[in-house]
């Protein structure tokens, strides 16, 4: 299979799109940038410089040396650590009299003095490893410490062809420290940036406008009128103040748009204003004068005239409630709350952060004790630091993609955990945290990612050590139980699969936990590891219900031959049962989705590796079927309804599961009698499942061949 060149020059389209019509720089700016990038990807692809699919995409390059991925997995042939010298290397090849090159810089770094500072980064942790080559001097001096000189020489040696172009030592940054088994969604800089970009909702920053700017300037054009409005001649300072209201009223208009009735023909105040010209121009008709009358007589019913009981009253309200910051108002004192903590990490005391503000804190428009909006409050509690579960709880963590996100941090603290040395097991966490921060590669060919042990200082740090703090391996299950307890609806994201595989080959595990293939690059072939998947899953559900929907033979399943290298031939052709050999996105959407339901989609995986949640299995299957009636229920509203209604197979099947593993035919009943299922088509999949209870073959709700539904609209 060959990748077409067309998307590289679609995304490079796009990218030209925004950086010539986007009205922000800076986002014009990254767009540009985006478009050389693309443009590396193409002349690469056209050139052969660039084999996109390949884990090692640039002829000649290791591995381990980290490419500049762009979106969809393009590799530009370009490394991220491939930077000309920094600040930080300027200067110090300005302190020792060297030349501002790369190989200069590296080799100051072994010399007797660049070791001793090399070791006092590792000893009070104070560098940034901002991506995975910057460990690997570090790394050195670790294994010189260690007496381990021949290691180091193989080291040194295996990074010798790239010395002239990669940076290999950490830029200086202060140390971090968090408490065991917490983590943070954002930074706190990231949080204040979120608080200075908040923006009052549209309605409210209207009604502010009205109060603020167009009530006080109609007061003064109806106080002018009512007392000229019987005068037969203005006065030279009756016409300075109506062209003096003109002019705020021009300026008003320029500078205030939200509030449109202030413009309108017909409106009070234009037709005031417009009066007020014909005052001005001399030209002032009886009947203009009549309806300026008849203006003021609305005005007075309405409201009362400036000066007037009714009308005093009314700004005095309107007063008080301008007198209420805005949200936005507030959220720029917060945001200066926060610039006083570190930007680089989350904000570990959040009840300060969210505490009313302070008479030290207080502006002319935010008096002291004013407390933090609802708005204000989900912004910053997304940069918490705290153990998952309590993010979770939080509402910081809504899906398991951004579960999936926080993980490599705790996976990083394993890591660390893994070493006897704590300045090692610092450097190796900075190290993982890094290499998770990069983007994946597309790969063909049943090729996999790279690896974090095979980054060559890595393995070498690694070798020989021996953790004693918490094993990975319950670290995994808590984190696998955490994702099923409050996701139980959606697939276990591949982010998050990735992490528990780590964890779980640093605990001495192997399970064979699968990813969610993409129907674009799948090549009709699976690896040994869903084969293995599928008998650990076939194991489980023999003789259950999620087996008699399915149409499955799970008997067949664990008969499967053992593989041979791989390849699994005869369960491609399991997964293959109804797919035709044309190749379609389709098929091999087909193919995929019947791999999930043989596999159950890691689930069976997670039994096997100790899984339990807390509320029971029958309470997860009532969960994730709630979930997939209510998919349903938006796909019928939908125009292009697929990936939710695929969403919405993912979450039946998965409900299927929990009631398989749960035991209970109590559990399909409430899965039935569930208000929810009472409406179509969520109904149709129900009567399915009763039918198939009853003995009967049924088609089962799938994602690719909307199976068990008859989805139109009614």
């Amino acid at each position: 299979m060959e990748i077409n060149p067309g998307y590289a020059g679609g995304q490079q389209d796009r990218a030209a799109h925004t950086a010539a019509a986007h009205p922000d720089e800076t986002i014009r700016s990254a767009a540009r940038d985006r478009v050389a990038q693309w443009q590396q990807v193409i002349d690469g692809m056209a050139d052969g410089t660039l084999t996109i699919g390949s884990r090692t995409p640039v002829a000649g390059v290791p591995v381990w040396v980290t490419q500049r991925v762009l979106r969809g997995g393009f590799s530009t042939g370009r490394a991220v650590a491939a930077v000309p010298p920094q600040h930080d290397e300027k200067l110090r090849a300005e302190r020792l009299g060297i030349p501002a090159e790369r190989r200069a810089i590296f080799e100051s770094w072994l010399t007797a003095d660049g070791l001793a500072e090399l070791e006092e980064m590792l000893t009070t942790r104070g560098y940034g490893i901002h991506w995975p080559q910057h460990a690997m001097l570090p790394a050195v001096a670790v294994l010189l410490r260690r007496g381990d000189h021949e290691a180091a020489r193989r080291l040194l040696d295996e990074v010798e062809p790239f010395v002239d172009s990669l940076r290999f030592a950490p830029p200086p940054a202060a140390p971090v420290s968090l408490p065991d088994g917490h983590v943070f969604r954002a930074t706190t800089a990231e949080v204040r940036d979120a608080l200075r970009a908040m923006r009052p909702r549209r309605q409210v920053a209207a009604e502010h406008e009205a109060l603020t700017v167009w009530a006080p300037l109609t007061d003064e054009v109806v106080a002018l009128w009512a007392r000229i409005i019987d005068d037969p001649a203005p006065t030279a300072s009756d016409l300075d103040a109506a062209g003096g209201l003109i002019d705020s009223y021009e300026t008003a208009l320029r500078h205030h748009t939200r509030c449109r009735r202030y413009r309108r023909d017909g409106e009070t105040l234009p037709v005031l204003l417009q009066a007020l010209r014909h005052l001005v121009a001399g030209t002032l008709t009886d009947g203009v004068r009549d309806r300026v009358r008849h203006r003021l007589a609305r005005v007075d019913a309405k409201r009362g005239l400036p000066g007037s009981t009714t009308n005093t009253t009314l700004r005095q309200r309107q007063a008080a409630t301008t007198a209420r910051p805005l949200h936005q108002e507030v959220a720029v004192v917060l945001a200066a709350r926060l610039d006083r903590l570190r930007g680089d990490i989350g904000i570990t005391d959040l009840a300060d952060a969210l505490a009313p503000i302070r008479a030290d804190e207080a502006t002319d428009r935010v008096p002291a004790g004013t407390k933090v909006p609802p708005g204000a409050v989900r912004v910053i509690r997304q940069g918490a630091v705290a153990e998952i579960g309590s993010l979770v709880e939080l509402g910081v963590l809504p899906s398991a993609e951004t579960l999936a996100q926080l993980v490599p941090q705790l996976t990083a603290a394993q890591v660390s955990a893994h070493v006897g040395d704590g300045d090692v097991g610092a450097l190796l966490a900075a190290t993982y945290r890094a290499f998770r921060r990069t983007r994946s590669l597309l790969l063909l060919n049943l090729e996999s990612q790279t690896r974090f042990e095979e980054f060559p200082w890595v393995a070498a740090l690694l070798e020989g050590t021996a953790g004693v703090a918490d094993d990975p391996v319950v670290v995994a299950r808590r984190l696998a139980t955490l994702a099923v307890e409050h996701f139980p609806g959606t697939l276990l994201p591949n982010p998050l699969v990735r992490e528990l595989g780590v964890l779980l080959r640093l605990g001495g595990v192997e399970l064979p936990l699968t990813e969610e293939l993409a129907v674009d690059i799948f090549m009709g072939r699976f690896t040994p590891k869903f084969q293995r998947a599928a008998k650990v899953a076939a194991d489980l559900l023999q003789g259950t219900l999620y087996e008699r929907y399915h149409g499955l033979d799970l008997a067949r399943v664990e008969a499967l031959p053992e593989p041979v290298g791989r390849e699994v031939p005869a369960f491609d052709e399991l997964c293959r049962r109804d797919a035709v050999p044309r190749r379609s996105l389709a098929d091999n959407g087909r193919i995929i989705e019947r791999q999930q339901i043989l596999t159950a989609g890691n689930l069976a995986v997670l039994v096997s590796l100790g899984v339990e949640p807390r509320d029971g299995w029958g309470e997860l299957a009532l969960r994730a079927a709630r979930h997939a009636f209510r998919l349903l229920r938006l796909a019928q509203r939908q125009e292009y309804p697929q990936t939710t209604v695929k969403n919405a197979a993912i979450a039946w099947r998965q409900a299927l599961f929990f009631q398989a593993m749960s035991g209970d035919d109590a559990v399909v009943d409430a899965i039935m009698a569930d208000p929810l299922a009472r409406r179509w088509p969520p109904s149709e999949v129900v009567a399915g499942l009763a039918a198939c209870r009853r003995g009967e073959t049924v088609v089962p709700l799938t994602g690719w061949d909307v199976g068990g539904v008859r989805f139109h609209r009614r």
